[in-house]
């Protein structure tokens, strides 16, 4: 008894009526993939936000947004160590920790081992689009004194709420420089004001490692406009931002510049007009 195979017609049938019905899967284990990235970045703030609350209740504040911010003419070789270096100690990362020398700057030689360190919490799995220097969760460095020498630095994909931009007095968020913010300062409310947003994929002239204290942001735009000083991800529709309260919430790109800029803000007397 013959076999009786496939016609030419039968096999392209086949053949078409897969590849539409993985054109079809595709979107939605793609979707599902996104899905549980942006649940991981979300899940990683909130480890973030525990251990803020952790530094508060041991110092009575946040950490310094930057200690010895770089100002040419004044102090052009500050430490500028950042609030995410601070809290290390919070994040179970104790070993980091105790590498850095917080007496040096964060691009001295004596800080390079310890600044290379790869913190998977301040990471977001959903970064594809890198500045130049970025290089996976390393971002090229210079070196304190020596523009053209490089080291490799760990990359943070969150940034520091320095406040608003354009809304006076300046330094209004709750990551300044070089002074710590208690919540008793925020009159706003906690959960009414941004503590830490995504500003993912930077590279050094963006300031985009955990170490360096340039690693804060003066909120001036929409959300997903600009890589650098504005909250951006590469999370379709929105990026993920951590409240002062400990709360991590979606913001949508189409949310109006006014009411972000109002949530930035630590005693602004505004209200936000929405509950994220």
């Amino acid at each position: 008894m013959r076999c009786q195979a496939f016609s030419l017609v039968e096999l392209l049938v086949t053949i078409s009526v897969i590849g539409v019905l993985v054109a079809l899967l595709l979107p939605a284990v793609q979707a599902a993939r996104e899905s549980a990235r942006r649940s991981q970045c979300a899940n990683r703030l909130r480890q973030i936000g525990v251990a803020l609350h952790g530094h508060h209740a041991a110092h009575a504040a946040l950490p310094v947004g930057c200690q010895e911010k770089r100002i040419p003419r004044k102090t052009p070789e500050g430490r500028q160590l950042a609030w995410s270096a601070a809290l290390l100690p919070y994040l179970e990362q104790d070993v980091v920790a105790q590498r850095v020398d917080f007496s040096q700057a964060y691009d001295a030689p004596a800080n390079h081992a310890a600044a290379g360190a790869v913190i998977s919490v301040y990471l977001c799995p959903s970064v594809t689009r890198r500045a130049d220097g970025r290089e996976g969760p390393l971002v090229a460095t210079p070196v304190l004194g020596d523009a053209t020498a490089r080291f490799a630095a760990g990359a943070i994909d969150f940034g520091g709420i320095y406040g608003a931009d354009g809304v006076s007095p300046s330094a209004n968020g709750v990551m300044v420089y070089d002074r710590a913010i208690a919540l008793r300062e925020v009159t706003d409310g906690t959960s009414q004001t941004l503590a830490v947003g995504e500003d993912s994929g930077r590279g050094a002239a963006w300031d985009g490692q955990w170490i360096n204290g340039e690693n804060v942001f003066d909120v001036n735009g929409q959300i997903n406009r600009y890589q650098h000083n504005e909250l951006w991800s590469d999370h379709p529709g929105g990026a993920t931002t951590l409240w002062c309260d400990g709360a991590v919430h979606f913001l949508h790109d189409e949310m109006d510049s006014s009411v972000l800029a109002a949530a930035c803000t630590r005693s602004g007397d505004e209200t936000i007009g929405f509950a994220p």
